[in-house]
């Protein structure tokens, strides 16, 4: 008995744990959300994709670049912007009403090459904590 408890309450915790979305799976972002065009004179590509899962999945995230918000993405969406080369400020902040409401912005020093498309995901914590993690550099 208590091993299938233990069973189940390990298939609940799993079940609200965020899974990462590969790129080509990801749906882009609506336009009404885009708040960033893209800036064709930029030399480099970001994208951004959030997470899958049911952890956080009643609020939307709000995705900034130097402090200027560029995105909102809901589950499972990315948003691609073209960007100049050198070092900048991604942060991540919850949108909406009631408990998806956050005065803070988690943000994460980052740097790119000319040329570069890099990746990154926003992921929902167990403890529902936001985190931005590099997920590689985009390859045709």
């Amino acid at each position: 008995m208590k091993l299938l408890i233990a069973s189940l309450i390990l298939c609940v915790l799993t079940g609200c744990a965020t899974s990462e979305v590969s790129f080509k799976n990801a749906k882009q972002v609506p336009d009404d959300r885009l708040f960033i065009k893209n800036n064709v004179a930029g030399d480099s590509t970001i994208t951004i994709i959030r997470d899958s899962g049911f952890l956080g999945s009643g609020c939307n995230i709000n995705f900034f670049i130097n402090e200027e918000l560029a995105a909102t993405l809901d589950v499972s969406e990315k948003a691609t912007f073209h960007v100049n080369e050198g070092e900048m400020f991604l942060g991540l902040q919850p949108s909406g009403n009631g408990l998806c409401i956050s005065g803070s912005i988690r943000q994460l020093e980052t740097s790119i090459k000319k040329g570069q498309h890099k990746i990154y995901r926003v992921a929902l914590e167990q403890s529902g904590s936001m985190a931005i993690l590099p997920s590689g550099i985009y390859k045709d």
